[in-house]
């Protein structure tokens, strides 16, 4: 895995915006619950360690764009359908490979898959889970700074753009 793709599917329930200057103001994606990867390390663990983090995951595949959410949503494939927003964007997720639960101790979320860039959660600087009923669907619980993102504008234009090269909106 090299990319994943976000755009919105209620832009104005967003928590990211969807407009490029709301994303670069923003310094990038994150996740409503989580500005640092310091909170996102340990929602992780809050969530796994008190068993919710695949009801969590469960609740936020079915009602996506809630603003008190743990995650934000991207897709594994570039979709063709960008819905309403004329931004379509892409991050790099390089790095990230699946782990077992047990980087975490013993307890484990057995409905959802794990994904860092390291093998120990304290070092992780992108954190990620998969719950397996939608399983092209990266729930992203770290955030990605804006030198990470890619813009596309349009339905299919040729090209990305660095999101930090781009002046307009």
């Amino acid at each position: 895995m090299t990319h994943a793709y976000f755009c919105p599917e209620n832009p104005s329930e967003s928590a990211t915006g969807v407009i490029p200057s709301e994303i670069k103001l923003a310094s990038g994606f994150k996740p409503w619950n989580s500005d640092s990867l310091a909170i996102s390390r340990a929602n992780l663990r809050r969530l796994v360690n008190n068993g919710t983090l695949a009801l969590e995951a469960a609740r936020w595949c079915g009602e996506k764009d809630r603003k008190d959410g743990w995650f934000f949503s991207s897709q594994l494939d570039e979709p063709t359908d960008y819905r309403a927003s004329p931004y379509f964007y892409r991050f790099d997720i390089s790095g990230l490979t699946q782990k077992a639960w047990t980087v975490l101790g013993d307890i484990g979320a057995p409905e959802m898959h794990l994904y860092l860039d390291s093998d120990d959660l304290d070092t992780a600087t992108k954190i990620a889970v998969i719950w397996m009923a939608s399983p092209m669907q990266l729930l992203v619980m770290s955030p990605v700074g804006v030198n990470r993102i890619d813009l596309r504008i349009g339905k299919n234009p040729d090209a990305w753009l660095p999101l930090e090269d781009y002046n307009g909106n």
